[in-house]
Order: structure tokens, then sequence, then C-alpha cells
């Protein structure tokens, strides 16, 4: 059974490897957020494709593993978590850490990346409704009322 689990133990660390390197593109896709670089966030999410093919094919080897560890202890593999299998072979215990402090690094990424795609969205949104004349506008002139004659700000003023 030593094999199984240092094959899972294995699989573990090449997963925290690869989400570490998800990572390094995270801060990457930031900084070309930022910098409004289109080439390279397309170019960065097209790397990211290739690391997603690559962590779905180790977590359908974990599954395999966790599969037969779960016959040999008697439990179904959903009802193993990492946790409890770090109970049984406490040289899991290291890899577990090492994997929820990566993941969490890697949600505060994509969370900030997420947020700086939402206010890039909002320009977008704003920009187009000036260009367009939408009927409702996301942004109000900060000093004008509604009803103080001007109407809607535009960016294209037709009474010129």
């Amino acid at each position: 059974m030593s094999d199984v689990w240092q094959n899972l133990s294995d699989n573990l660390k090449r997963q925290v490897a690869l989400y570490e390197e998800f990572i390094e593109r995270e801060k990457d896709k930031q900084q070309a957020l930022i910098a409004n670089n289109l080439p390279e966030i397309e170019d960065i999410t097209a790397r990211e494709e290739q690391l997603i093919l690559k962590a779905s094919g180790l977590e359908k080897e974990r599954l395999l593993w966790t599969e037969h560890i779960g016959r040999e202890l008697g439990k179904a593999p959903e009802d193993l978590t990492l946790a409890a299998l770090a109970d049984h072979f406490p040289r899991l215990e290291e890899v577990r850490q090492k994997l929820e402090q990566v993941v969490g690094r890697l949600q505060e990424l994509h969370k900030t990346n997420a947020l700086l795609l939402r206010q890039a969205m909002k320009v977008v949104d704003f920009t187009l409704g000036m260009l367009t004349h939408q009927a409702s506008n996301t942004y109000a002139h900060p000093r004008r009322k509604e009803n103080d004659g001007y109407g809607k700000l535009h960016l294209l003023d037709r009474r010129i």
C-alpha cells in the first residue's frame, strides 16, 4: 500500500507545482490588465488553457489513487478528504498544507483579476453608452441634476 500512498503524494506535489505556475500566470495577467495589454492577456489565457488541461489530467490521476486507497480503507473516494488521508499517512500533511496555501494565493489573485476585469467592463459600457446615446447610463454627471435641462451626459452632444 505504500506505493499507492507515495504515488498520491507525488501527484499532489505535481499539482502544487502546477498551481504555483498558475499563480505566476495570474500575476502576469494582472500586470497585463493594468497595462490594458490585450495581446498579452490573450497569450496568457492560451497558456492558462494548457495548464488547465494538465490540471485535469493530474486530477483524474489523483482520483484513481484515491479510489484505490478508498478500497484499502473501506471508504468511498468522495468521503476521503486530504486531511483525512493525512491522518492515515502523515507524510501527506506537508503537501496538504502547501496545496492549501497555493490554492489560497491563487484564489486571492483570481479575485483581484476578476475585479480588474469588472472595472474595465464598466469603463467599456460607459464609453459605449456615451457614444451610442443609450437611454440609460450607468454613470451620471456629479454636478448636474436629472431635471436641470441638460439631460444625459454624452460624449458627442448633438445640440452643438
